[in-house]
C-alpha cells in the first residue's frame, strides 16, 4: 500500500525569518489581536486540512504540523510514496524550501501541492509539484492513491485547540469543519472564488452537526467550539434543525461561528443562543463597500442585540477601498468602535489570483510595478498587511500606516479583548438569567461560570492596561462583576496575584522572544507497528463482540494514541460476561489507552463479577468511562466509573 507524508511548512516562521508581517501560527496574536501585546490571547492554529485528509483515506498517513527543518528531514529519510505540502500565498518560498529537502531527502517521492497557495496559476506550480490538489482534499487523495470513494458525509476528526491567557489554560475549543467555500462572492475573498461560490458542505444537515458536538462533549462536558464555514448561519435550514437537536438535548452550547449581517437578520436573538451561539465573525469591511453579505438589518441594530445577549463579536474592517481616504477610514474606525465589538481585524484590500478584484486590478494595470514585476514578492507581501494596489488618493506608505492606526486606536479606546469579552457575557448574563426560557437560563449560568473563571484576569489588567481610562474602566468592570456574579474566594484572590506574575513572565518571553514557537505535532495514522497492531485487536473484538440488541463500535483518536469503544444497545448478564473477558484479554495484547463509552448502553442484570471487576482494576491507569446520564445509569456502570475514577460523563483532556 502507497505510503502518505502531509505536512505544513517549516518553522520558524514570522518577520524575524524572512516572513510577511502577519505570517504565523496564531490568528489571533499575530493579527486579529496583534496590538495587545501580553493581552493577546494565544492559540496555535494547525493546517487542519491535513488531519481532516489523513482521517479519510486508508492509505497509512503521518501529519507533521510545524515541523523543523532537521524534524521534516529525519521523516522524509523514512521514504514515503507520496508528500503533501500545504501552504497559502504568503508563505510560497516557505513551500519552495520544502520541496528542496523532499527532492533532497525523498527522490522516489511524488510531491502533491496543495492550500489556498494553489490560486497560483500552473506555470508557478508545476515546477514545485507532480499534483496539484485544488479546491477539496479528500476526494482528491482517494482518487490519487486509487482508493474507493465511500458516500458522505466523511468521517469527521476530533481536534481540540487549546487556548492560553498569560500562558496559563484557558480553554478548549473542538473545531467544527462543516462546509467549505462560500456563495456571498464579495470580489476580494479567495475562499469563495477557490470554490467557484459554491457552499461544500461537509456537514449537510444539523443532524451531522450535532452528532459531532456530541463526540466533543463526550471528550470533555465543558467544551466549546468553533465552527469552520464561511458563513454558517446562511443555511437556515441545517442551523434551525441543529437548533432543535440542542433544544432537545436540554445542554447548553458555547458556538463560535462566522456570519453575516445577512444570515443573522433571519433569526431571533433566542434562536441564536438556543443553538449555542455566543461569537460571531462579521464581516463589516466598510459602510459603502456595497457587498450583499451587509444586506439586511442595520449593522448598528445587530451588533447592539448581539452584545446586549452576551454574544462577543470579532468584526473585520478593510482598509484602502477605492472611495476611502484617510479621514473616510478614521470616520468608518469611529462608527465601528462605537459598537464596541470584542475583537476586531483591520486589513488592506488586496487582489488574489482568481477572484475578482484580482482580474479588474490586473486589467486595469493598478497593481504595484514592483509586485507585478516579482511574482515571489507578490506572494510574500499577500498577507493583507501590504498595500499592493495604486490607490486613487493614497499612498502604499499612507494605507499601511492607517491600519497600524486603526489596530492602536482599537487597543487604546476600547482595551484588550480579553476584558470586552467578559463584559459582553456579563451582559448576557443579566440578561437572561431570570428568562422563562429553560434554555437561555441554562445559558445564563453558563455565561456566569464563564465569568467566575475570568476573575483571575482582573488584577493584571489594573497593572499593566494600555492607559489610565482602560485600567479604570476594568476596575469599573470587576466590580460590577462582582457584584452581580459574587465576591471573589480567597483562592482566587491568590490567583489574581498569580496572574500578575504570569502576565510579567509573558510581557518578558515577548520582549526577549522566548518560546514563540510551537513543538512538533506528528500524528500518525494507520501506522504499521504499534498501534496498527493495537487497532487489529480492537477491531477484532468489536467483530467478536455482538449481539441481537448490542454492538461494539470503535474509533480512534490517533493524536491521542487511544482507543474509543462505543457500547450500544441492551446487554444480558452472559453477553456482559463474554464481553468483559474480551475486553480483558484485549488489554492484556496491547497498551492502547482506552475509553469505555456507556452512554448509549443498558444493562438488564448483574453483568460484572467481584472476580472480573477485580481483574479490570489493574487497568484503572489506561482507561476511562463515559457514563449515560446519571439517573439512567446502571449501578454496576456507577461502580466502574468510581473505579477508574470517572463520574460525570466525560473525561479530561
Amino acid at each position: 500500500m502507497k505510503r502518505l507524508l502531509l505536512t505544513s511548512i517549516c518553522r520558524p516562521l514570522g518577520p524575524k525569518h524572512g516572513d510577511g508581517p502577519s505570517v504565523g501560527y496564531e490568528l489571533l496574536f499575530g493579527q486579529v489581536t496583534r496590538a495587545q501585546g501580553i493581552f493577546s490571547p494565544r492559540a496555535v492554529h494547525h493546517h487542519f486540512s491535513l488531519e481532516y485528509i489523513a482521517a479519510n483515506i486508508q492509505a497509512p498517513t503521518v501529519v507533521l504540523q510545524y515541523p523543523s527543518r532537521a524534524e521534516l528531514i529525519r521523516e522524509l529519510k523514512k521514504g514515503y510514496d507520496y508528500v503533501g505540502v500545504s501552504f497559502i500565498l504568503s508563505t510560497f518560498h516557505r513551500m519552495k524550501e520544502i520541496v528542496t529537502l523532499i527532492r533532497e531527502h525523498s527522490p522516489q517521492s511524488q510531491i502533491v501541492l496543495g492550500g489556498y497557495g494553489t490560486v497560483l496559476g500552473e506555470e508557478y506550480l508545476k515546477p514545485y509539484g507532480d499534483h496539484i490538489c485544488r479546491g477539496e482534499g479528500v476526494e482528491f487523495f482517494r482518487d490519487l492513491l486509487g482508493e474507493e470513494h465511500r458516500p458522505g458525509p466523511y468521517h469527521h476528526p476530533l481536534i481540540v485547540s487549546k487556548l492560553k491567557v498569560f500562558g496559563r489554560p484557558a480553554g478548549n475549543t473542538g473545531m467544527i469543519f462543516a462546509g467549505l467555500g462560500c456563495p456571498n462572492g464579495c470580489d476580494f475573498c479567495c475562499t469563495s472564488h477557490f470554490f467557484k461560490r459554491q457552499h461544500v458542505k461537509l456537514l449537510p444537515t444539523g443532524r451531522d452537526l450535532y452528532n459531532v458536538v456530541e463526540r466533543y462533549l463526550d471528550m470533555d462536558p465543558h467544551m466549546s467550539f468553533t465552527v469552520i464555514d464561511e458563513d454558517f448561519l446562511l443555511d437556515k435550514e441545517r442551523a434551525m434543525e441543529f437548533r432543535d437537536l440542542v433544544i432537545k438535548s436540554g445542554r447548553p452550547l458555547s458556538i463560535f461561528a462566522f456570519a453575516s449581517i445577512k444570515a443573522l437578520s433571519q433569526y431571533k436573538i433566542e434562536e441564536l443562543l438556543e443553538m449555542g451561539i455566543d461569537g460571531v465573525w462579521i464581516g463589516y469591511e466598510g459602510t459603502r463597500s456595497g457587498y450583499d453579505k451587509r444586506a439586511g438589518r442595520s449593522a448598528e441594530e445587530v451588533f447592539r442585540e448581539l452584545r446586549e445577549h452576551g454574544i462577543t463579536i470579532l468584526a473585520s474592517m478593510i482598509v484602502g477601498f477605492d472611495y476611502q481616504d484617510e479621514s473616510t477610514v478614521a470616520s468608518e474606525l469611529d462608527g465601528l468602535l462605537a459598537m464596541k465589538p470584542a475583537l476586531t481585524q483591520f486589513l488592506i484590500y488586496g487582489p488574489t489570483p482568481g477572484t475578482p478584484y484580482w482580474d479588474r486590478v490586473i486589467k486595469e494595470g493598478r497593481l504595484r510595478a514592483d509586485l507585478a514585476a516579482d511574482p515571489e514578492r507578490y506572494c510574500r507581501n499577500a498577507s493583507g498587511f501590504t498595500a499592493m494596489v495604486k490607490h486613487p488618493v493614497l499612498s502604499a506608505a499612507q494605507i499601511e500606516k492607517v491600519q497600524r492606526r486603526c489596530f492602536a486606536e482599537d487597543y487604546r479606546r476600547l482595551g484588550p479583548s480579553i476584558y470586552r469579552t467578559v463584559d459582553a457575557w456579563l451582559n448576557g448574563y443579566l440578561k437572561l438569567k431570570d428568562s422563562p426560557n429553560p434554555m437561555l437560563a441554562k445559558k445564563a449560568e453558563v455565561f456566569a461560570r464563564d465569568i467566575r473563571h475570568a476573575y483571575p484576569i482582573f488584577k493584571a489588567g489594573r497593572v499593566f492596561g494600555p492607559n489610565r481610562n482602560i485600567r479604570r474602566w476594568i476596575g469599573e468592570l470587576e466590580g460590577r462583576i462582582h457584584a452581580a456574579v459574587g465576591a471573589p474566594t480567597f483562592g482566587e484572590r491568590l490567583m489574581s496575584w498569580a496572574a500578575v506574575g504570569a502576565a510579567a513572565w509573558t510581557q518578558l518571553e515577548l520582549k526577549l522572544d522566548l518560546f514563540q514557537h510551537p513543538k512538533l505535532k506528528r500524528t500518525a495514522y494507520r501506522q504499521p507497528g504499534f498501534f496498527l497492531a493495537s487497532q487489529q485487536v480492537w477491531e477484532a473484538m468489536a467483530a467478536r463482540v455482538k449481539a441481537r440488541q448490542f454492538r461494539m463500535q470503535v474509533e480512534y483518536l490517533h493524536a491521542r494514541r487511544e482507543v474509543w469503544l462505543k457500547l450500544e444497545g441492551r446487554l444480558s448478564g452472559s453477553e456482559a460476561e463474554r464481553m468483559w473477558r474480551d475486553l480483558g484479554q484485549s488489554l492484556e495484547r496491547c497498551r492502547s489507552q482506552v475509553i469505555l463509552d456507556f452512554k448509549r448502553c443498558r444493562w438488564e442484570e448483574k453483568s460484572l463479577s467481584p472476580e472480573f471487576r477485580a481483574k479490570l482494576a489493574a487497568y484503572h491507569d489506561r482507561v476511562r468511562v463515559v457514563l449515560p446520564k446519571l439517573q439512567h445509569a446502571h449501578p454496576e456502570l456507577l461502580i466502574l466509573a468510581k473505579m477508574f475514577h470517572e463520574y460525570k460523563g466525560g473525561f479530561g483532556l
